[in-house]
C-alpha cells in the first residue's frame, strides 16, 4: 500500500475562499466582496435580524400580551429517591454538598425539593423550597426542613375597583337620605298625634279657631267710604 493511494481516496478539504486579497486571490478585483457599502470593508459582519435597510421583522411583528418569565424565581431540583440513594441516615444535605458530590450542577443558586420517591432515611435537608408532599414525607420519618421561607400572607381583598366604591358610597348616602326623610314623617305624625282628636286643650283651640272663621265669614265686610252702622 503506498501513501498516495490512501490520500487519493479521501475527501479533500476545499480551499476557503480568501475575500479582498486583490486579483490574486482568483476573485477578480473585488476579490467577492463588490464594489463600495459596509460589506465590502474590513470587519463588517450582518447584524442579527438586518433586514437590508428596511424596518427588521421584529419591529414590525405586533406585540401583544405581557410575560413576567424574567422575574421568575428558579431553582436547581432534587427529588427525594436521590437523597435515598445519595445519602447515609444522620446526614445533613445542602445545596454544597449536592453540587461537591455532582449530585447536582449549580445553575440557579437555589434549592428545591420534590416528592418524587420516596424516603426512608432520616436526614437534615437545608433548602430554600420544598413541595408539601416532599415536606410531609421528610417529617414522617422523622427528618427536618430547614431554611424554609415562611409562606406569604395572602392579600386582603382591596374592597373593588374606584368605580365600584364610588357606587357603594352613592347607596349609602341615598339610604342616610331616606332614613332622615322616614325621621322627619314620624316626627309630623308624633305632632299631630300630641294635638289629639278636639278632646284634649289641642282640639278645643282648633274647634274655637273654626268657629271665629265660621263667624267672620256671617259678617259683612267694610265698604270703603261708608260707616258702618
Amino acid at each position: 500500500m503506498n501513501l498516495s493511494d490512501v490520500l487519493s481516496k479521501a475527501k479533500k478539504r476545499p480551499a476557503r475562499k480568501r475575500r479582498g486579497r486583490g486579483q490574486g486571490s482568483g476573485m477578480g478585483k473585488t476579490s467577492s466582496r463588490g464594489s463600495k457599502g459596509a460589506a465590502s470593508r474590513s470587519g463588517w459582519s450582518r447584524r442579527f435580524a438586518y433586514d437590508g435597510g428596511g424596518t427588521s421583522l421584529i419591529r414590525r411583528l405586533p406585540k401583544r400580551g405581557f410575560s413576567n418569565s424574567l422575574f421568575s424565581r428558579k431553582y436547581d431540583l432534587v427529588n427525594l429517591e436521590t437523597l435515598e440513594a445519595s445519602f447515609e441516615p444522620g446526614d445533613t444535605v445542602n445545596l454544597e454538598v449536592l453540587v461537591e458530590r455532582r449530585i447536582l450542577s449549580l445553575v440557579h443558586g437555589r434549592l428545591k425539593v420534590l416528592a418524587r420517591g420516596d424516603i426512608n432515611k432520616k436526614l437534615t435537608v437545608v433548602a430554600d423550597a420544598a413541595s408539601a408532599a416532599a415536606r410531609q414525607k421528610i417529617e414522617a420519618v422523622g427528618g427536618k426542613l430547614e431554611g424554609l421561607k415562611p409562606p406569604k400572607k395572602k392579600k386582603r381583598p382591596s374592597g373593588g375597583t374606584a368605580a365600584e366604591k364610588g357606587a357603594a358610597v352613592a347607596v349609602i348616602a341615598r339610604e342616610a337620605k331616606a332614613a332622615a326623610k322616614e325621621a322627619k314623617r314620624e316626627a309630623k305624625r308624633a305632632a299631630k298625634a300630641e294635638g289629639g282628636d278636639g278632646d284634649g286643650d289641642g282640639g278645643g283651640k282648633a274647634g274655637a279657631v273654626k268657629k271665629n272663621k265660621s263667624a267672620d265669614k256671617g259678617k259683612a265686610k267694610p265698604v270703603k267710604g261708608r260707616k258702618n252702622p
